[in-house]
């Protein structure tokens, strides 16, 4: 008999072999086409809306009032400036002072990217009718994408697409182009819910965070505001996910705010008259906020709302109402599905968007237009940040989508047994939601025309001046404002490439505010600059010797030396 072996001798039992991983399923042909329908849908949204009317880039007289006004003159005027730094600078426009795209919200990405193409694009030449219809198919795209977490069936995920991309806050935008981005919103989501296996998926869903972030600071602050602390909960629940290292999702974080700040000096937001601004606690939103259509409803009637929270528009929609409600009231009967939801995987997420939803209260907490809630202390030791982002109202965006996503993919994962019930649900969410928007109001049906000046003599500024200025200047928000005038000259000045001293930014040099009063002073009749004259500055110009003359009912003053083409037309009509 012999004697067995000892243990450390004993020949090792070999492991069992692990099963192969399953393969991630193919989706079909038609699921890989469903965000492109979505994205389809979206356009087709926006052109219900009127986006027939600005698609076209060489329609620009729709442009030609308000806010609008100011993006698009931000444009032309880059268009004849030469490159420097910042990228967006425009030195020809509120001159001698100068401005920036990124100043006048104009979309300094865009504008960048094509001012290389300027000299073949032609003179008449808008980028926001195309920039707008590209954010509602990227909403539809996302969507989808958001959808596709949870359902592999492409009609599900075109009609959630399609519910996202009729989003009333983002239709109710259309005043700010640049604000229309939602979309940034909703990929940021689609980076939150999706799976993350490893670390190398988890580097790749911060790159396009990054990505996102960057495309978000060279948009608008606005947008950026919201998406950093987006990314920067998504490097939080990628460590608690264990996926990444608690080091590596720091230094994520960290990197993602740097590249938010250089973008943001690159593109010019740092000038002006400084980032903060009088209205934090007005421009708000208002705690019926997501379920006030404040007029845009068919279905839903409007609640009261202080003057100014417009700003803080939330309205999710009576569709995604009718879901998310749905949706509540099936977890009460499907509870047991819940369980299999990974919750903890939406945690950071959920607290970044409620506190972005409490900061779009302000510190004036409202129902219905009536204060409620004083949070001035809270808010009082931040007032530089607040001042910077006095809007606060917008950011309740965040969640409204957050909400609308919930509901979709909840809904569907708690029907997942049974599909066509999500599929018929999420059906009628769309129609209601698209038969409650009032498209009729939307300010795209309503297109115009401005004033273009017709004069011939206006040629003759060409290579004669290198200026033309309104005196005393006319600048939105800091002196007096004829749009009309000011968009006529504006419009004259891109033309002939001339420099122009008025206009309207979001931010202005604070040395402009002490010029909308000044008078002129002796030898300030410059000689390279036509002067378009107020009726009570004209003596002033007249005791300079200034040679004047009316042209198209506007009195237009030279240097009394000059003797040029443009200055003897001035003798046609005299001033003396």
């Amino acid at each position: 008999m012999s004697n067995p072996s000892p243990p450390a001798l004993m020949e090792p039992t070999p492991p069992a072999l692990a099963p192969p991983p399953s393969p991630a399923p193919v989706p079909s042909r038609a699921s890989r086409l469903a965000p492109w329908l979505a994205a389809l849908g979206g356009l087709g949204w926006f052109l219900w809306l009127g986006g027939g009317n600005v698609l076209p880039p060489t329609r620009i007289a729709w442009m030609m009032r308000e806010d609008w006004a100011g993006h698009i003159f931000g444009w032309l005027f880059y268009r004849n400036a030469p490159w420097g730094l910042p990228l967006s600078s425009s030195p020809n426009q509120l001159y001698p002072y100068g401005t920036s795209v990124a100043l006048t919200d104009g979309n300094p990405l865009v504008a960048v990217l094509l001012k290389p193409f300027s000299p073949l694009l032609p003179a008449d030449f808008q980028y926001t009718g195309l920039w707008l219809g590209l954010c509602f198919a990227l909403m539809g795209y996302f969507g989808a994408r958001l959808v596709a977490l949870v359902s592999p069936r492409p009609v599900p995920q075109v009609l959630g697409g399609l519910l996202l991309a009729l989003a009333p806050p983002m239709a109710a935008r259309f005043g700010h182009p640049t604000l229309c981005a939602h979309w940034l919103l909703v990929a940021m989501l689609w980076l939150h819910l999706r799976d993350v296996p490893d670390a190398r998926a988890a580097r790749r869903t911060l790159a396009l965070a990054a990505l996102f972030n960057a495309v978000g600071a060279g948009t608008h602050p606005y947008l950026v505001a919201m998406l950093a602390p987006l990314a920067v909960a998504l490097a939080v629940r990628l460590a608690l996910g264990r996926v990444l290292g608690w080091g590596a999702a720091l230094a994520a974080a960290v990197g993602v705010l740097v590249l938010d700040v250089l973008v943001f000096a690159l593109f010019g937001y740092f000038g002006g008259s400084g980032l903060g601004a009088e209205g934090f606690g007005d421009f708000s939103a208002d705690l019926a906020a997501l379920f006030n259509p404040m007029g845009w409803s068919r279905l839903l009637p409007t609640l009261r709302a202080a003057p100014r929270q417009g700003e803080g528009y939330g309205y999710l929609g009576a569709g995604a109402l009718l879901l998310l409600t749905l949706s509540l009231v099936a977890t009460v009967f499907r509870f047991r599905e819940l369980r299999a939801v990974p919750w903890r995987r939406g945690v950071p997420l959920a607290v970044v968007v409620l506190l972005m939803a409490v900061y779009a209260l302000s510190w004036r907490v409202t129902w219905t237009g009536q204060q409620v809630a004083d949070l001035g202390a809270l808010y009082g030791p931040l007032s530089r940040l607040t001042s910077a982002f006095r809007s606060s109202g917008r950011f309740v965006w965040p969640l409204c989508y957050l909400l609308v996503t919930g509901a979709m993919l909840l809904w569907l994962r708690l029907w997942r047994e049974r599909p066509w019930v999500g599929t018929v649900a999420l059906g009628l969410a769309v129609a209601v939601q698209a038969y409650d928007w009032r498209a009729e109001r939307s300010p795209l049906q309503r297109t115009g025309d401005f004033r273009r000046l017709q004069a011939p003599e206006w040629q003759e500024l060409r290579g004669a001046y290198r200026h033309l200025a309104l005196f005393p200047p006319h600048v939105q928000w800091v002196c007096r404002y004829d749009e009309p005038v000011v968009n006529a000259l504006g419009y004259t000045a891109y033309r002939l490439g001339l420099t122009f001293n008025s206009g309207y930014a979001s931010r202005t040099p604070p040395e402009l505010a002490r010029e909308c009063q000044a008078p002129l002073r002796p030898g300030g009749v410059d000689a390279d600059t036509a002067y378009v004259v107020a009726p009570e500055a004209l003596a002033s110009f007249l005791q300079q010797g200034a040679r004047c003359g009316v042209i198209e009912g506007l009195s237009v003053c030279v240097a009394g030396h000059r003797t040029d083409a443009f200055a003897r037309a001035l003798e046609r009509q005299p001033l003396r």
